[in-house]
């Protein structure tokens, strides 16, 4: 049989691995000669695997592209190509793009002298950005519509702040707190202000070095805040927002309580704007993907103290909405399932309902 190398967005359960798939820190995420499941499939996209080598039999080539005959392959606006065309997704767009070059030039000026950095300036800006919003689901719905912005690190830094601000909500903290998680967002990457474009840029996979070198950022990151006049929980959070409490993060490899608080509730948020942000090697994920995702490796790297009620609340502002499945078919959710968040009751019509927590086969991909 032929190997070839596939796109991770074109793999499909049944697809036999040619070669071990590993990830970016050398863990292996799928052995060779295992038949692929959509499990498998999902891991990959949480360890951010662009592509994998895979037999390609001639029945597999011969299978025709396109649609399943009988199901609902009807293209309509999806709910976030909507929420583009109105008035508050413009002004805030209008916002942010105002925004991103005052993060710019107020973190590169941090960078090149001893002084402070401008916080008032910063957390002004995203604290009105976040008060602009009704509801924290809002906020979400609208940073899922703000992705293209050709430099990653300040618009990350904004969104992953905002997102904090949510997840600080949700968690009933106090505005003090709430205010300290958002400034945790700002400067958890300005290390990466110290890396080279190129590597960050980089759509391939990086090699050893350069992924070495990018794992610098959160100590480099420290070493720039460490003296400023800021809270000491945000200089942490800039140095710890990379440990799992697993014990595989680095760059110390803490466990559990060894991380702190604000590390453990920043790192939830700068996973999910980065999961549910485009990249070269793949399209944004589904909010619902994102969280199947948390379920299948996320509660041994997170903290579920933080991580529940963060998929509780995303999950739960959803129901009415309708959706697309993994097969096509349209249907509408009514119930959530707490023992399975990603897997919620979907209506597929007046007499037909359908429990994804008992359907391994499909999944919801897309929110209409």
């Amino acid at each position: 049989m032929e190997v070839k190398r596939i796109n991770i967005n074109d793999l499909a359960p049944g697809m036999l691995v040619a070669d071990n798939v590993y990830n970016s820190a050398n863990q292996l995420i799928v052995p060779r000669d295992v038949v692929l499941t959509d499990k498998a499939i999902t891991r990959m996209r949480f360890h951010s695997i662009s592509s994998a080598r895979v037999y390609i039999s001639d029945e597999t080539a011969k299978k025709p592209a396109g649609p399943t005959p009988g199901k609902d392959n009807s293209r309509e606006a999806s709910f976030f190509e909507k929420l583009r065309g109105t008035e508050e997704f413009m002004a805030f767009n209008t916002d942010f793009e105002k925004s991103i070059p005052v993060f710019e030039q107020k973190l590169s000026a941090m960078l090149k002298g001893s002084a402070d950095p401008d916080n008032d300036t910063l957390t002004g800006i995203v604290d009105d950005m976040f008060h602009s919003c009704r509801t924290g689901i809002q906020l979400f719905n609208l940073l899922h519509c703000m992705r293209n912005f050709d430099d990653v690190t300040f618009s990350h830094s904004m969104n992953v702040s905002l997102i904090c601000g949510v997840l600080g909500t949700w968690l009933n903290r106090s505005k003090s707190e709430i205010e300290m998680l958002m400034q945790c967002g700002i400067y958890h990457d300005v290390g990466k202000l110290m890396i080279p474009k190129a590597i960050l840029d980089k759509p391939g996979k990086l090699s050893p070095e350069e992924y070495a070198l990018v794992k610098t950022h959160t100590t480099q990151g420290y070493n720039i805040l460490k003296d400023r006049k800021l809270p000491r929980e945000v200089k942490l959070a800039a140095m710890m927002h990379h440990e799992r409490c697993d014990g595989s993060g680095y760059p110390m490899g803490l466990k559990g309580n060894q991380i702190e608080e604000c590390a453990k509730i920043l790192a939830i948020a700068d996973v999910y704007e980065a999961m549910t942000s485009p990249r070269v090697y793949r399209k944004a994920l589904c909010p619902f993907e994102v969280i199947r995702l948390f379920e299948i490796d996320g509660l041994a790297l997170f903290d579920p103290v933080y991580l529940l009620p963060f998929m509780e609340n995303i999950t739960q502002s959803y129901v009415g909405n309708m959706v697309r499945l993994s097969d096509g078919t349209v249907g509408q959710i009514i119930f959530i399932n707490k023992l399975a968040y990603s897997r919620p009751v979907v209506k597929m019509n007046e007499n037909d309902y359908v429990d994804l927590s008992k359907e391994s086969d499909r999944i919801v991909m897309e929110i209409l």
